[in-house]
């Protein structure tokens, strides 16, 4: 082989090494991690039944967040915490009684249940 080729050869060489990310190995770490199953405690679901039971008994958001506006309030003392409770308990029995006066609304004589029907 003469120089020439052999120099052709080594650039073909060089060409290839270069594509292929280059001559020097690398070597690479990889993690091996081992997975453990942990079993639940039976408990767990008579907690997540409790957690649901206690979310079904608060009030809906927007009760949640007055409220919660006049507790931040009672706890920044922009108001005393009697007035507070006062206005909370003041307000649930209001909306509590309305609820209730609505329902019980007889009907008015004369009239049907059905609602009225459009042309």
């Amino acid at each position: 082989m003469t120089t020439a080729q052999q120099s052709k050869a080594a650039r073909k060489d060089a060409a290839e090494e270069r594509e292929r990310g280059g001559g020097v190995p690398i070597p690479v770490v990889t993690p091996h991690v081992k997975v453990l199953r942990v079993p639940t405690p039976p408990g767990v679901g008579a907690v997540a039944g409790a957690g649901r039971s206690a979310a079904s008994h608060l009030p809906p958001p927007d009760r949640l967040a007055f409220y919660g506006g006049l507790g931040a309030m009672a706890a920044f003392n922009v108001i005393s915490w009697p007035v507070a409770a006062a206005i909370g308990v003041g307000t649930a029995i209001a909306r509590r009684g309305r609820g209730t006066e609505e329902r019980a609304k007889p009907e008015e004589p004369g009239r049907t249940a059905e609602p009225a029907r459009s042309r």
